[in-house]
């Protein structure tokens, strides 16, 4: 039936540190399924009915104030049939970078972060199982292991979510700083539909620190090389060195051009660009400066090289690239 809805709201499934949500937002205003959630039984015929509801809603015209206004709700034929597309796994927040841009911590807010990579985390396996046995992942469900940092999962506990993702015939996509090596994804970009995307953002050691706020560049393409031999292997297998524009940092084409240079050298066939989400909203309606659009100028002429821009929960940002190269 073609009523204005959203994608996120019937297909996904966010697990975060705190929470089970069906919503790309990432801020104060969310649609959510469970809050305060830390790894209790999970009442599925009540998520069912709730989602029942909220397509009713929909269908009038009636969405919930969390919705209202949200850019993805889209006027389509939609399935209404139950089932996930898409699970983003983020209950743990651990990770080793302190990223200026990070969503959680970024911003000097590093206090954040110490906090968060000590708490303790609960178990994602029984809510996945559940969910397993009401059937409620859909033939080539997509996982996004995230976090933190998905290589600093403990081991065991990394290897139980290929597992389970390659035992519904899912497919997996890592986030990743690629400052910790894992060989677990090593081993799933060998076996199956696996992607692995990290974000270097840097052509230059300086400026990586500078954004990172660690050391480990080296070692970062050191562990991206064996990612690269590993997805030579496997035809469904695909990496990608991902670039964060931060105007005033890494915007110069100095940067950007010892950073293709080096992902080119070992053997990149994929290269994401994307601006920096928070300046980006801030920004959305400003002229851009000379040596930004020079910078997406440059990234433009080099798609035939499998470089590419991307865009942060629907379409605006793709937008206004476009707007700003013309």
């Amino acid at each position: 039936m073609r009523f204005k809805c959203c994608e996120w709201a019937l297909y996904h499934l966010v697990i975060n540190s705190e929470d089970l949500t069906y919503c790309c937002q990432s801020f104060d205003k969310k649609l959510t399924f469970l809050e305060n959630y830390h790894g209790e039984p999970v009442d599925i015929d009540k998520y069912l009915k709730d989602r029942e509801e909220y397509i009713e809603k929909c269908k009038k015209g009636d969405y919930p104030e969390v919705c209202k206004d949200c850019p993805t709700l889209e006027e389509r034929d939609w399935d209404e049939t139950p089932g996930f597309i898409d699970v983003s796994v983020s209950n743990r927040t651990k990770c080793s970078c302190d990223c200026i841009y990070c969503i959680i911590s970024g911003g000097g807010r590093s206090e954040i972060k110490k906090e968060l990579n000590s708490r303790e985390v609960w178990d994602v396996k029984p809510v996945l199982s559940a969910l397993r046995d009401k059937n409620m992942f859909k033939r080539g469900c997509h996982f996004i292991i995230g976090g933190g940092e998905c290589a600093e999962y403990p081991k065991e506990e990394l290897k139980w979510l290929i597992d389970f993702v390659f035992s519904i015939n899912g497919s997996i996509e890592f986030l990743s700083a690629g400052i910790t090596y894992s060989d677990d994804i090593t081993k799933a970009l060998e076996k199956g539909e696996t992607k692995l995307k990290v974000s270097v953002d840097a052509g230059y050691k300086k400026t990586w620190e500078k954004i990172k706020r660690i050391k480990g560049f080296d070692n970062v393409w050191n562990n991206l090389k064996k990612y690269i031999k590993a997805e030579k292997k496997n035809p469904n297998a695909h990496v990608t060195i991902k670039y964060i524009i931060i105007p005033g940092i890494n915007d110069n084409l100095k940067e950007v051009k010892e950073f293709i240079k080096r992902a080119l050298k070992i053997g990149c066939k994929s290269i994401e660009i994307n601006v920096e989400f928070f300046w980006m909203n801030e920004n959305f309606d400003k002229p851009i400066s000379a040596q930004l659009k020079e910078v997406l100028k440059y990234f433009k002429s080099l798609q035939d090289k499998n470089v590419y821009f991307s865009g942060n929960i629907n379409s605006h940002i793709k937008n206004w690239l476009s707007d700003n190269l013309n």
